[in-house]
């Protein structure tokens, strides 16, 4: 494979040209991490993948009859869910002479780039959980999409974290996936004190969520009534990776639902200068892995 060298050539304008006011370069502000601070449960790792299983629970209780045996039960094993790590990695290569004859310091700034890169490629694969979650390429250890409504819990029954009917973000349609997110239940069937935490949507979605969390009366019809999710203290989660325009969630607390992120190798950089050619070579590289072990706890609509 051909290598990519920032040679003199490459650069039309050159920044070896005295006069120039300013580049821009490296100018704009860096959105904050919301896939690692916001939504999922990082852990660090030590081997080359991890390893996650679910057990079901044994539901509730049976009436005895005076006299009669206790009916004995055994935990149903569950999904098995494989964390494989994925090394994600960018070099930049500067020529001797293109970096010796910068004069704004435009080749010194560059490697900066693969630590900013590493932030976006970070983001952009936890939110692709939420992009892909309607269709066959993100699933959850059953087998199923991981927001679907015919998710199959260990003990055989079937539940669903999707709106029946897709539905676009509106009062009637988040009302109806807090009333469903209520009916989580153990793989034996026990209902779970899953609450939700927040609303989860792309920036397309930013006033209509707002007009839905912050109004005190309906903002959908002219009839004045209460609008009652706003005492429900969810919070308004914006995420820019995500790129459904129509597509919102609402998530529990991390230590609710099961969308894990495992660091096994943090982004470290480093550089050298080729004996040969003289060029300034910088890498930089991460490995991690990321999925869902269980859907419970995490509900979404694809929009209409």
């Amino acid at each position: 494979m051909a290598t990519s060298v920032a040679r003199t050539s490459n650069f039309q304008n050159d920044t070896r040209t005295r006069g120039i006011h300013m580049t821009i370069y490296q100018a704009w502000t860096e959105r904050p991490s919301v896939g690692r601070d916001r939504i999922f449960n990082v852990h660090n790792s030590d081997q080359y993948r991890e390893h996650q299983l679910t057990f079901g629970g044994i539901g509730i209780m049976d009436e005895k009859a005076e006299g009669a045996d206790v009916d004995y039960t055994t935990p149903v094993e569950g999904y098995l869910q494989t964390f494989t790590h994925t090394v994600f990695a960018k070099g930049i290569r500067i020529t001797a002479e293109q970096w010796g004859d910068d004069l704004y310091g435009i080749m010194e700034d560059s490697p900066a780039e693969l630590g900013m890169a590493a932030l976006a490629t970070e983001e952009s694969t936890l939110a692709g959980h939420f992009n892909d979650g309607f269709g066959s390429s993100a699933t959850t250890p059953d087998g199923q999409p991981i927001f679907d409504a015919a998710h199959v819990r260990e003990d055989g029954v079937t539940f669903q974290n999707e709106l029946s009917t897709a539905a676009s973000l509106s009062t009637t349609s988040l009302e109806q996936c807090l009333i469903d997110f209520r009916d989580f239940r153990s793989g034996g069937g026990r209902r779970l004190s899953i609450k939700p935490k927040c609303l989860l949507i792309p920036p397309d979605l930013i006033f209509d969520a707002q007009r839905i969390l912050n109004s005190s009366q309906s903002p959908e019809d002219d009839t004045n009534a209460v609008q009652p999710i706003n005492d429900l203290g969810l919070d308004l989660v914006v995420w820019d990776y995500l790129s459904d325009t129509n597509a919102f969630f609402v998530m529990a607390d991390k230590k609710d639902h099961n969308f894990h992120l495992y660091d096994r190798e943090n982004f470290t950089s480093s550089d050298i200068v080729d004996f040969d050619s003289g060029d300034v070579k910088f890498k930089g590289l991460f490995r991690q892995s990321s999925g869902v072990s269980d859907p419970r706890g995490a509900y979404g609509s694809p929009g209409a």
